[in-house]
């Protein structure tokens, strides 16, 4: 990889790093239609489930209707979920004693693409190692080294 930066990639970088995280209602729901569509469910399964319309069940969908815990519990009910399952970040489970900007910035790091961020660890100093994993900056490795 070149040591040289191209300008355009680093635009491209900032507006990637900018760019708005989605809400978490937004996730919940996509984890919602996620798993109807696992289990092969329309809305109209699910409004049957729960005791709803449909048009309910599509405004929740949609974010047109605010979710609320209730709403949430019994959809989740519906379509065979836990609220934990619901609301959870996949994969995130090591992250817990984080801090949410550091969350955050991870979660930054993980929807960036390889390009992006190989421009990213190169801006920020680290080395990138022959198997595509990274080292840290040696300022780092040096003052973690300390007690």
């Amino acid at each position: 990889m070149s040591q040289t930066v191209n300008p355009l990639q680093l635009r491209e970088l900032w507006d990637t790093v900018h760019a708005p995280m989605p809400r978490p209602s937004e996730q919940v729901r996509k984890v919602l239609r996620d798993t109807m569509a696992k289990h092969d469910m329309s809305q109209r399964d699910v409004a049957g489930i729960v005791g709803w319309s449909q048009s309910k069940v599509a405004h929740i969908l949609n974010g047109r209707v605010e979710l609320n815990l209730d709403d949430l519990s019994e959809f989740c009910f519906g379509v065979g979920l836990s609220l934990t399952e619901a609301v959870r970040d996949r994969g995130m489970e090591f992250c817990a004693e984080m801090t949410p900007t550091e969350l955050r910035f991870l979660e930054l790091l993980r929807s960036m693409t390889q390009a992006d961020r190989d421009a990213f660890f190169q801006l920020a100093g680290a080395k990138v190692k022959a198997e595509g994993r990274r080292a840290l900056p040696a300022k780092v490795v040096k003052s973690r080294a300390r007690p």
